[in-house]
């Protein structure tokens, strides 16, 4: 058992034994990926919470540690839209009493809808209702579907609702249409459709110090497993400590410099001090302009100049 924030992990795996602590079984669940948190997403979890309250059960939402796609088909895997930490501080915002991350392996893999079902929501969980999406599927290849999982649930006395999807401007929101706006540069849209503001989370490493010397100390950032916006100047938050900054995040390459080596810069507007190796979180609010040669380093930083300024007016 860990804890995220105010939230109780817990972890779980087809091949051992282990069942969840007698504190969450006959809770009210939901099984899915939850990437990004999207309020699509918000809206079955806050269904989870709500039964939850009504049933005195503990609400749950329960997800893999690594998506199955990513070991059966590689190549198909999508770049997540948040890190674990992220999911389970959005989730828990939700209501939700805890996460459980079930361990994706091949004993898993191989688990057909029926046994899946057994195992982890009859045995493990102890479940007394689910909560999942109209288009829910489970068990190997994806084979059970929402029909199958009411019939299962019919027969072992489980409780279960299920929930459309969440539709705008005739269009689903959904983390594949999410990550498409995000590649697009497009923040103020895929804003709207997340529960908190798009968020990369990296490492702070030294760079060549050229920000510095023209009077904007960026941090550069490594290390980061979620999905880049494409290249551009971007309006963003950063907090340190208490106290969040208006940042000015530059992604991409450096032209003025004949740099050719993409690179995730953040210049947070206000701060000193000394934040090399550790991991600093950027909030993404919109797109201010793209990534552009200049002719000397004098008219890059007057352009420097006004970015902040529209970055300081954007976030404020």
């Amino acid at each position: 058992q860990e804890s995220a924030g105010n939230l109780r992990v817990e972890y779980l795996t087809a091949s051992s034994s282990s069942r969840l602590p007698s504190s969450l079984r006959g809770g009210v669940v939901s099984l899915g990926k939850f990437d990004g948190v999207h309020r699509g997403h918000a809206a079955v979890l806050q269904r989870v919470k709500s039964h939850g309250e009504r049933l005195g059960a503990p609400a749950i939402a329960v997800s893999f540690d690594v998506p199955p796609i990513s070991i059966l088909q590689p190549e198909l895997s999508p770049i997540s839209l948040c890190t674990f930490l992220r999911k389970a501080e959005l989730i828990g915002e939700l209501g939700v009493e805890a996460i459980v991350q079930i361990r994706t392996d091949a004993d898993l893999l191989k688990l057909s809808a029926n046994e899946f079902f057994e195992r982890f929501f009859l045995d493990k969980f102890g479940v007394r209702m689910l909560v999942e999406g109209s288009n829910f599927n489970f068990g190997k290849g994806r084979e059970g579907d929402v029909s199958l999982l009411r019939e299962l649930c019919d027969k072992n006395g489980v409780a279960l609702e299920t929930v459309p999807p969440l539709v705008e401007n005739g269009r689903e929101i959904s983390s594949s249409r999410i990550r498409a706006l995000i590649r697009d540069g497009n923040l103020g849209t895929v804003n709207e459709m997340l529960t908190q503001p798009y968020r990369i989370s990296g490492v702070v490493v030294h760079g060549d110090h050229r920000g510095r010397t023209l009077g904007f100390p960026t941090a550069n950032l490594e290390e980061i497993r979620t999905i880049l916006p494409r290249p551009g100047i971007y309006a963003c938050t950063c907090k340190v400590g208490e106290t969040v900054y208006p940042t000015a995040t530059h992604i991409g390459f450096n032209p003025t410099f004949s740099q050719s080596v993409l690179k995730v810069e953040a210049y947070l507007v206000g701060f000193a001090g000394n934040l090399y190796e550790s991991r600093l979180n950027v909030d993404f609010h919109a797109r201010v302009r793209d990534v552009e040669k200049f002719d000397s380093a004098e008219k890059l930083v007057e352009q420097m100049n006004r970015d902040v300024r529209q970055v300081i007016e954007t976030v404020s």
